[in-house]
Formats: C-alpha cells, structure tokens, sequence
C-alpha cells in the first residue's frame, strides 16, 4: 500500500512540474507575443498602443532591458522627455548593451537639445571655407575656399592637409564628386559667366560642359554618373529652373517651368527622382519630381525655409531657419520623424552627406568666416554624455 502510495506521489509530482512547465511557457510566450506586438506598433508609428503592451509587459517583468529600450523609444517619438529618460536610467542600471543603440541616442538628444553627433573641423589655414562634399569613400573632401576674395576648388583631406588645388583661374564653386571619384563637377566664371566645368582626376584636365549666357550653378550628380543636374536662367534671366546635362553628348534638358524659383537639385540616392527647393508656396519647401521631370510634389513643408536637400534612401536631408537660425535636420520620409543635427548659435548650411549616410559635411559661419566641419554619423553622443546630461535636467526641475 505504502509503495503503491508513494508511486501515485511520484506521478502527481510530475504532473505539477508538467502543469507548471506548461503554465510558465504559457506566460513566458504571452510576454514574449505582446513586446512582439508592442515592437510592431512602435516599428509602425503607433507609439500609444505600443506604451500600453509594453506596460503590460512591465507589471511582470520589471528587469527585462528591452520593455526599458522600447519604452524609452517610443516615449521620446512621443516628445515625453521625462518618461523617455526614467527608462533609459533604468537601461544604464541594468547595465544593458541597449542604452548604447545609435537610435535611441539619437532620439534623447533630440529631447535633450544637444547634437546628437560631434562635429569635426576641416582646417584649411587661412582659407574661408564655403562649400565642401565627400569623395565617394568619405575619405577626402572637394571644397569651394577662398582667400583674399578669389575662390577656388581644392582636395583635401579630413584633417584640412591640401592634397591638390585644382583650378588657377576665375571664380570657382560648388563641387561634386563623380560616384566613382574620377571626376568633379563646379563652377566657374572664368569664361565670363558662371557655366559647369568637369576636371578629371586622371590626367588632371578641365572640360567646360555648358556653354550659354546665363548663370550655371548648383550641379549634383545622377548616381550612374551618366547626367549632372543644375540650376540656370537660360530661358529667362529673372526665372530660375532646373536642368540637367548628360556628361558625354552635353545636351541639355529642362526639367522645371513655373513662374517661380527652384533650386538646390539633386538626384536621390536611387537616382529615379530628383529633390529640389521651390518657393512656390511663398517659403522655401522641399519638392520631388522624376529624373526628367514631371510629376513634382511635396516632400517636405513647413512655414520655415527648408531647402538645400539631399534624399539617401529614407533619409531627406536639409538646413532649415524653422529654429530661428539656420540648422540642419534629418527627416524619415518613412516613418516621419524630423531629427535636428546641429545645435549652435551660428549659420550652418551646405549639408552633403556620403551615398552611404554614414558622414555628414556642412559648412559653418563663425565671425564671418566659413569653416567646414564633418559629422561621424554612426557614432552618436556616448550613453556616459546622455545619462550627464539627464542628471542636469533632473537637478533643474
């Protein structure tokens, strides 16, 4: 009887473990299904029902570092400062690998209105510094500087050593690199007005690709390399349009034709579409329209001036006054998060970003001098500067 007892025990025991391993799955998978389902909603812009599961989650799991990270996230797309930084604390107490994510740094730098990225400077000794853009392998810089009033087109590296002055003559500005960095595209007046001239990297030789007698500038070029589009007044000297010209035939196109102004053209980093700057609302706004244009809508609007863009995949860069001053900002064509990336009292404008978005160049007013700074995109402010920061916030309120 006792044996017969003991072996009913043994299996009611196991049965508990059983039922209890069960439950517990159970629980453990209905966690793990709701911050599956949180992860989605915040991924897809629905911040509110994300909160929710997540605090759900929460309740019963109180030390698990992504509730915190997601929490965190979307609180700060929300603007809800106070929130967004009591869980990150909680991430740097749990010692989590996650309070160092590039896109949560970015987010509370944003709520702490600090630049979410260091800037560099290029120093070029005694040249006022205008205008600059990457090489394609982000490692050197074409740049538009001058001194005693004349400008000129230099390479140079990160660092600001002069690797190469590339024009002798005429007033010369706003270059581009060729995608394969065998060519760089500006202009200049040396002809008697402002036209494109293309330099090879090779054998070092210049070569005029537009010959009118309007003014020329602002040229970006298409992705292939095959087309470079600009600006010019060509039909009319007070309208300013967009056009584009093939770089082996020279032919010229027009892209846009309105009665107002249109501006800072560029191929999107896919090169199906162009973005560029129009006035056509009274204030700068960011417009799209197809590689031979047609079909132009808005990209980007606000009662600021935005303008200057420059569109990597998602990513829509631009400088904006919509801050009082001139700053540069980040917009996610996709999601519709604006992310602000400079926070000074001075102008910076020209942001020029490498095709693949991880370096940013602009340049930046300070007493009257431009000077050139880089921006290290995959490497925002440290979890160390986020949390000091914090810690200021908290001792002021």
């Amino acid at each position: 009887m006792k044996e017969t007892n003991a072996k009913i025990n043994r299996v009611m025991h196991k049965w508990k473990l059983l039922i209890l391993t069960l439950i517990l799955a159970a629980v453990f998978c209905a966690r793990k299904d709701e911050l599956q389902q949180a992860t989605e909603a915040i991924e897809r812009g629905d911040y509110s029902k994300g909160i929710v599961l997540l605090t759900r989650v929460l309740r019963s799991d109180s030390l698990n570092p992504h509730v915190h990270y997601h929490l965190s996230l979307a609180y700060a797309y929300l603007d809800s400062a106070n929130l967004s930084f009591s869980h990150y604390q909680k991430l740097v107490t749990l010692g989590a690998d996650l309070k160092d994510d590039a896109l949560l740094r970015e987010m509370l730098a944003h709520l702490l209105q600090v630049e979410p990225y260091a800037s560099s400077p290029i120093p070029m000794k005694r040249l006022n510094q205008f205008k600059g853009a990457f090489s394609p392998d982000g490692q050197t810089v074409v740049v538009a500087a001058a001194q005693r009033g004349i400008a000129h087109i230099y390479l140079a590296k990160l660092d600001g050593t002069e690797i190469e002055k590339i024009t002798k003559v005429g007033m010369n500005t706003d270059p581009d690199f060729s995608p394969t960095g065998e060519h760089v595209v500006f202009v200049s007046d040396r002809d008697g007005d402002d036209e494109l001239f293309l330099y090879d990297m090779m054998n070092k030789h210049i070569e005029r690709l537009t010959d009118n007698n309007a003014q020329d500038y602002s040229p970006s070029f298409s992705p292939d390399g095959q087309e470079i589009v600009f600006v010019s007044n060509m039909h009319d000297k007070n309208k300013w349009e967009i056009y584009k010209v093939n770089v082996s035939t020279k032919k010229t196109t027009r892209l846009t034709k309105n009665d107002y102004w249109d501006g800072f053209p560029k191929f999107s980093s896919d090169g199906k579409t162009i973005v560029f700057s129009s006035k056509r609302n009274g204030t700068d706004d960011i417009y799209r329209m197809g590689k031979n244009g047609g079909g132009e809508r808005v990209l980007y609007a606000s009662a600021a001036d935005d303008n200057d863009p420059l569109l990597i995949d998602e990513y829509l860069f631009f400088k904006s006054n919509m801050d009082d001053g001139w700053e540069i900002y980040r917009f996610n064509t996709r999601n519709k998060i604006l992310l602000r990336l400079t926070y000074n009292n001075y102008p910076d404008w020209n942001p020029r970003v490498t095709k693949d978005g991880t370096r940013l160049i602009l340049a930046r007013q300070k007493k009257k001098t431009w000077q050139l700074y880089w921006l290290n995109m995959n490497n925002p402010i440290s979890a160390e500067f986020i949390m000091e920061k914090i810690k200021q916030v908290h001792e002021l309120q």
